[in-house]
């Protein structure tokens, strides 16, 4: 069985039926859910035409593409942590939530404990492509904090190699907060500290800007056990994403921990 530790509600997961359907399809036991970009449950993928190297740290530049349509293009379609939770009731054995947070909007730093309280999520999702938040501001640092006191792990989506940076000083000075870094942004600017990486991890996603041999660099150099499985949907094929794991040279132990056990210790499944 496999938990998805990285979906959207969208594509494919946009839906119960069809949430339903790829679960018994690619032997799903879990998804972990959080919204779309403004809630837009038609998304599409990015064209695969775009000039992008094949590598972790393309999603820098593929971040400010991202910003630019998410600011100037993309329509405002309601509460996406609402149909989350929506979805969530209606598929309560498979959907397990994060709380998608924008630490520089009024209404969700105000209203964040009572939506913890409401949606029950089980960690908190920030995207720096589409919300322009500075990791070790005040605006992050309090939403760090509230994420700790919680216990809720953090699903971060960086959106450059100075905010790489800045997130290895915030995880040095901030031992107990538990990070989750989404399509393996910055694997050698973590390696240069990887004393204090302890409750870091990072998600396999990333459609083919992660490679095989980026799985593989992350094992060798943090571990299995710091190795989450993720497809991403819809921004990338859950086949695609399972068979890229498949493909590896790695033991049952080894792809069991990344497919399902390592994110079910972090959520304490």
């Amino acid at each position: 069985m496999i938990i998805d530790a990285h979906a959207h509600a969208a594509g494919n997961y946009s839906n119960a039926e069809s949430i339903m359907n790829m679960v018994k399809k690619y032997e799903i036991e879990k998804i972990i859910l959080c919204t779309s970009p403004k809630n837009i449950t038609d998304l599409q993928a990015p064209p695969n035409n775009l000039p992008l190297k094949k590598s972790p740290d393309s999603n820098y530049l593929l971040n400010r593409l991202l910003r630019f349509a998410y600011t100037h293009f993309m329509k405002d379609n309601g509460d996406g942590n609402k149909y989350v939770f929506e979805l969530k009731n209606k598929v309560p054995d498979k959907i397990i939530q994060f709380l998608w947070v924008n630490p520089l909007d009024k209404g969700h730093m105000t209203n964040i404990e009572s939506s913890i309280r409401e949606y029950q999520p089980k960690g908190i999702k920030l995207h720096q492509a589409w919300d322009s938040f500075k990791i070790g501001k005040i605006e992050f640092n309090t939403l760090a904090d509230i994420a700790r006191s919680y216990k809720l792990p953090i699903f971060i989506h960086i959106y450059s190699k100075k905010e790489t940076w800045r997130l290895l000083q915030y995880i040095k000075s901030n031992q107990n907060t538990v990070f989750i870094i989404g399509h393996m942004a910055g694997l050698d600017i973590f390696k240069t500290d990887r004393s204090h990486l302890e409750n870091v991890f990072f998600d396999t996603s990333g459609s083919d800007r992660v490679q095989g041999k980026d799985i593989l660099k992350a094992i060798n150099s943090f571990g299995y056990e710091h190795v989450v499985f993720g497809t991403d949907t819809p921004y990338a094929s859950i086949e695609d994403q399972i068979n890229k794991i498949d493909q590896l040279n790695l033991s049952d132990n080894v792809k069991e921990h990344i497919f399902r056990l390592n994110i079910s210790n972090i959520l304490s499944l």
